[in-house]
């Protein structure tokens, strides 16, 4: 009976020695990571990064840091945003690295919003230039009245039926009008 108690005491303190061992690993690949960061080997570091946040069960919070940080230097600003946004809510305005997360939130979020604004503005180009192609058909199903000439509001009592502006009751428009309205350009022919 002592055997046993004694060997499974043996094994337990072999495999808490070995998550001990572990667990200094990752924490030192985390430093490494860190100093790769700051001489500019932001591909080298994300791959020691990535490797410790897959195999830590328990994060310290200078790691959501140094990922957030790395991560806008990798151009991956949303991810940046987020990391640094939890390293702030996690330690506050008393953390090691508070000022420059601040410094790099407020970098990735403008180069996060430049790029969105281009997105949108090229976007719109797009779509003011796109040409349905009608498929060699003359008319096309209205969009605002799906083909029945009517278009259908609530009123205070009641459904009120009205003639569709676009379409003039008839229900289609041309592929000329059509494209003209996809691109917003078209103008109602009846005004209320």
């Amino acid at each position: 009976m002592r055997q046993l108690i004694f060997y499974t005491l043996l094994f337990i303190s072999i495999i808490s020695y070995g998550q001990i061992v572990r667990e200094s690993e990752l924490i030192k690949k985390m430093e490494r990571g860190a100093e790769l960061m700051a001489t500019g080997k932001y591909d080298s570091a994300q791959i020691l990064f990535q490797f410790v946040l897959q195999n830590k069960e328990k994060l310290p919070s200078e790691m959501a840091y140094f990922f957030g940080r790395n991560s806008y230097h990798l151009g991956k600003y949303k991810q940046s945003i987020n990391w640094l946004n939890k390293y702030i809510q996690l330690k506050g305005t008393k953390g090691k690295y508070y000022e420059p997360a601040i410094q790099f939130l407020q970098f990735a979020e403008d180069e996060y919003l430049r790029i969105q604004r281009s997105q949108s503005e090229q976007l719109t180009v797009d779509l003011e230039s796109a040409e349905y192609d009608c498929g060699g058909l003359e008319k096309m199903l209205c969009p605002v009245c799906h083909g029945s000439g009517v278009v259908v509001q609530q009123g205070i009592f009641d459904e009120v039926y009205k003639t569709c502006p676009y379409s003039l009751g008839e229900g289609y428009l041309s592929c000329k009008e059509y494209n003209m309205f996809m691109r917003g350009s078209l103008e109602p022919k009846l005004r209320d």
